[in-house]
């Protein structure tokens, strides 16, 4: 392979939207999409495009409302449609990464299909050779679909709309209700309940985790799970930075304990200059101490706690549920290093970018992020990290 896919896409005139998770690029009326070679049916000549919806439940990305738009501009056939085929390295992993693939010629799409089972299929036609791709689109269009296009209008952009952005306020109290009794639902349950399918149903999981990750409580999607495994998707982890779904329905049992459908907001933190309410800091660890991970880790988590007055050094977040001590880089529990000082209190999610060494804390204090995680966490970059807290 010479060069990364998204560099492929750039030379042909062809950028992807976004190098982290589009699946294919539009210009004009050329459409080039990328596809995998387990996914070519060699007798037929064609290959997977859209995998029927049930298999998404365990394999979800940014990238599929974008795919869903390009396959609807391809539907009408009125485009000039392509496909490079990449060979991934591994079938069973995710998300999943490329191996290889041909550089020197893309794949004419003759028509689009959808199966039986809801999946969308192309047929593909010749090999068209990278320098005479500009030409041959000149006159090459792929042949229109049958019907109506299969995926439901809500299901489009990604973004929201009020079939189900409606909804949303509804589906939050239920899973609050389903919070406090110490439960879960499946994804069929919320479907069923709220008269959605599955596109419109993701859409929506991902607009109540955010909005609960921005609210600095646990992500209550964490409560919907696969009727079979009993765990939530893959999707949980891509998008929100959490594998451990049992933990973090153990959080939400925790923070919704007990509180009305509407809790009472907190007041905002004091400023950095005030002195801290020694009653609130009382109140917030001691909330703390409810969502431990390891009984044996108490000491260390409430010290690490106290040390930075309850707040993320990083966003500043106060919300107890949402934070956790986490060791310095170097620093193993194991081994002892179980102080105050061995430790800096994080939110959730930046706690696991920091283990992961996507986002580092210089000797100086300041926040630098890897370039995987920019366009999602920007406004850390450059922030000064708050010291330990002294009385």
């Amino acid at each position: 392979m010479a060069k990364p896919i998204s560099k492929f896409f750039e030379s042909l005139g062809l950028p992807f939207r976004n190098i982290r998770w589009s699946w294919g690029a539009r210009h004009d009326d050329v459409l080039l999409l990328r596809t995998w070679d387990d996914e070519y049916q060699g007798r037929q000549k064609t290959v997977t495009v859209l995998r029927e919806p049930a298999r998404y439940q365990q394999s979800e990305s940014y990238g599929l409302d974008e795919r869903i738009m390009h396959l609807q501009a391809l539907w009408k056939g009125e485009l000039a449609g392509y496909t490079v085929i990449a060979t991934v390295k591994d079938r069973v992993s995710h998300p999943r990464e490329i191996k290889e693939y041909r550089d020197d010629v893309v794949f004419s799409i003759k028509r689009i299909a959808v199966t039986e089972e809801g999946a969308i299929i192309v047929e593909l036609g010749e090999a068209v050779p990278i320098a005479s791709l500009k030409q041959h689109a000149l006159t090459h269009r792929t042949a229109a679909g049958d019907g109506l296009f299969p995926v439901e209008e809500s299901a489009r952009s990604g973004l929201s709309t009020d079939s189900y952005q409606q909804k949303i306020p509804a589906i939050r109290a239920w899973l609050i209700e389903v919070c406090q009794a110490e439960g879960t639902v499946t994804y069929s349950d919320v479907m069923n309940r709220f008269g959605l399918s599955f596109y419109p149903l993701r859409n929506a999981m991902s607009r109540l985790g955010h909005d609960c990750r921005n609210a600095g409580e646990p992500i209550i999607t964490a409560l919907i799970v696969d009727k079979e495994t009993g765990r939530c998707s893959q999707g949980l982890f891509d998008e929100f930075h959490i594998d451990d779904d049992i933990l973090e329905r153990q959080r939400c049992y925790a923070y919704w304990a007990g509180q009305a459908l509407e809790p009472t907001p907190e007041p905002p933190p004091s400023a950095p200059s005030s002195p801290p309410n020694e009653q609130d800091l009382e109140q917030r660890a001691a909330r703390f101490a409810q969502v431990e991970i390891r009984p044996q880790q108490r000491a260390f988590r409430e010290a690490v706690f106290r040390a930075f007055d309850g707040r993320c050094v990083v966003s500043g977040c106060d919300v107890p549920e949402a934070l956790e001590a986490a060791h310095l880089l170097g620093r193993d529990w194991r081994q002892g290093h179980n102080e105050a000082t061995d430790g800096i209190l994080l939110r959730r999610d930046l706690h696991t970018l920091y283990d992961r060494e996507l986002l580092r804390i210089t000797e100086a204090g300041v926040v630098e992020l890897d370039a995987r995680i920019v366009d999602w966490y920007a406004g850390f970059s450059g922030v000064q990290a708050l010291t330990p807290f002294k009385k």
